[in-house]
């Protein structure tokens, strides 16, 4: 496969259409797919070429679907930017899939527009009513009392996805890169950092424990600092020196990506912050019957650290280890896990060829009012285990194909279908993965 195919090039026309549209002007009508050998399964290699351009079509029409049912959306909403994350993911996989411009500078468009909305409307950050200066914000009404609106999940999860694209374009010399850099690290960083009086700049800058401080500073979720620490990772890498970030990914990763083999093992740097280890730290082994070692990852909420984290919100673990691994803090051990994981406890295929268990250790009762086999979210962590594993990436090519056909082999009402995300997501994957020069091993 390579990236010579004309395909691309069709779509590239209908996204600067589609990117530029405002209501009134027409919608482009539903593109003819080509069909596969039905002779062969849809990840044979014969097969690969056409399943490479029905995916790259498909995204095409699934994309401007969605554009076209956001049109309206306000970027300055801590929820849409929320979610914002995951279709610059899609985004960028078409990029890296394809090689056309026209992807990233749509993702590159996105999240200057979001930055930019953010920006026009600064609210007051308050920290036990005391007002710690005026930020740009991403507004999330909930919190309206506890912090002016202000939102650390929100805010990481957006910005996970803002420096996934600074990354790509420093790597290509394009000078968005920099004020994209500038906001994470200034606006939204640096605003966490010193949310609390008694921190200075001196703890943060100077002090060689810097590293443990962040332990007191950032929200006690896993999710949120499974996010800082690849914030981290990526500030790093875009030459960010002010702050140790190398030094507190480092320490984030080892606190939650720590393989647990022993119920007596205790915690990295137990001994330095005995007061601040999480009770849900590391990734606890367990066995099948025939001996394979899978990670049980404890809830996002150090509270319930006994419950398994649910599928969905273990992605961000997942996303993590690969990119730790891509950096080489993590060994393949821990990867080699997490895919035990997804295959032995969550892919359930006695069930459905595409059904994902709603918890990360094959639990499947209900959550948030999703029944068995709905909430299972593979597209935003999961699914970068594929780039390690001959029989996930089938899996998910498989999956993607059947999405471009209605996804009629996955659950009824399962996410993986239904959220606004999961298609494009799961579709630029695929191609990807098939793509000569996809290196889906690279992050971002």
């Amino acid at each position: 496969m390579t990236r010579g195919l004309s395909v691309p090039l069709g779509l590239v026309i209908a996204l600067v259409v589609l990117l530029s549209a405002t209501p009134g002007v027409p919608v482009l009508a539903q593109t003819a797919l080509p069909s596969l050998d039905p002779n062969l399964p849809p990840a044979a290699e014969e097969n690969l070429p056409l399943l490479y351009q029905r995916l790259v079509l498909a995204f095409g029409d699934d994309y401007a679907t969605h554009l076209l049912d956001q049109q309206h959306r306000d970027l300055s909403d801590a929820m849409t930017v929320y979610y914002l994350r995951q279709e610059l993911q899609a985004l960028l996989d078409m990029w890296r899939a394809t090689g056309q411009a026209v992807y990233l500078d749509a993702a590159t468009d996105l999240t200057l527009q979001a930055i930019q909305a953010a920006s026009d409307r600064p609210r007051p950050l308050l920290y036990h009513d005391e007002v710690r200066g005026e930020w740009p914000c991403f507004y999330l009404e909930s919190v309206q009392a506890q912090t002016g609106g202000h939102n650390q999940l929100c805010d990481f999860q957006g910005c996970a996805g803002f420096l996934n694209v600074a990354r790509i374009l420093q790597q290509l010399d394009r000078p968005e890169w920099q004020p994209i850099t500038d906001f994470v690290e200034h606006q939204v960083v640096e605003k966490w950092l010193y949310y609390k009086p008694s921190i200075t700049a001196w703890d943060m800058m100077v002090d060689p424990d810097s590293a443990n401080t962040l332990f007191a500073i950032l929200n006690t979720g896993r999710d949120v600092r499974e996010h800082f620490a690849g914030i981290c990772l990526d500030l790093h890498r875009l030459g960010r020196r002010d702050y140790a970030y190398h030094e507190w990914a480092g320490r984030l990763i080892e606190m939650y990506l720590t393989p647990g083999y022993d119920a007596n093992q205790p915690a990295p740097h137990q001994d330095e912050i005995p007061a601040l280890i999480p009770a849900n730290w590391g990734l606890l082994a367990r066995s099948t019957p025939d001996g394979q070692t899978w990670f049980f990852i404890p809830n996002h909420d150090p509270a319930k650290w006994s419950e398994p984290a649910d599928t969905s919100h273990a992605n961000r673990t997942v996303w993590l280890a690969a990119g730790a691994y891509a950096e080489g803090f993590i060994g393949p051990d821990v990867i080699e896990g997490l895919v035990n994981t997804f295959r032995y406890r969550i892919w359930t295929p006695e069930k459905g060829p595409f059904y994902f268990t709603n918890y990360a250790d094959g639990n499947d009762m209900d959550i948030n009012g999703l029944s068995s086999g709905r909430g299972g979210n593979v597209w935003f962590g999961w699914h970068r285990l594929a780039a390690h594993d001959d029989g996930l990436r089938t899996l998910f090519l498989n999956l993607a194909y059947d999405l471009t056909n209605g996804g009629s082999n996955l659950p009824p009402g399962a996410q993986n279908r239904a959220m606004p995300n999961a298609k494009t997501c799961l579709e630029a994957w695929a191609a990807r993965l098939i793509a000569d020069e996809g290196w889906p091993c690279i992050f971002p």
